[in-house]
């Protein structure tokens, strides 16, 4: 897949930085995810679906700005052999309406939703009849993120699985 797909990819990624209401739990969670910082992708622990985005890139870090349990804000760099890879900023309300964010310098329609205590998952609204690409995102320790990536929007597994660990 594309640069682009690459930099959705990304941007579910960074969807790791909101939290959403659990459906077993009544009680909505409003609080900070506790993100905000510098994640780096663990190529190593990390499984790429080369068929569906291209080669894996060769490093990339997660900026998150703001995560105060209202919305989230990050930036995302991945590099491969020719240079930028992927690029993108995103500022999302959290289970508010859809808002922009910038991938590859393309403007692309996402929306985050709380789906636990310290999860959340980016959708990418496409155009019209377009599939919806999504990330879950999860903070599954103080220093680690799990993204979930469905890019080709079939039921099953994740089409790719990306840890990030806290860099500071």
């Amino acid at each position: 897949m594309s640069k682009t797909a690459r930099a959705l990819s990304a941007l579910v990624g960074a969807a790791l930085l909101a939290v959403a209401p659990s459906l077993a739990n009544a009680q909505p969670f409003n609080g900070p995810m506790g993100v905000a910082g510098r994640w780096a992708i663990d190529l190593q622990r990390s499984k790429f679906n080369a068929a569906l985005t291209g080669p894996p890139p060769l490093s990339g870090e997660l900026d998150v700005t703001v995560d105060d349990g209202k919305s989230l804000a990050w930036t995302l760099v991945e590099v491969d052999e020719a240079g930028v890879a992927a690029l993108q900023f995103a500022h999302a309300v959290l289970d508010g309406p859809t808002t922009q964010a910038v991938v590859n310098l393309n403007l692309v329609t996402i929306s985050v939703e709380r789906v636990g205590q310290a999860a959340v998952t980016v959708t990418t609204h496409g155009e019209r009849d377009t599939r919806h690409q999504s990330m879950k995102v999860t903070r599954t320790d103080p220093d680690t993120l799990l993204v979930e990536q469905d890019i080709d929007g079939k039921p099953g597994p994740p089409d790719q699985t990306l840890i990030l660990t806290r860099v500071k």
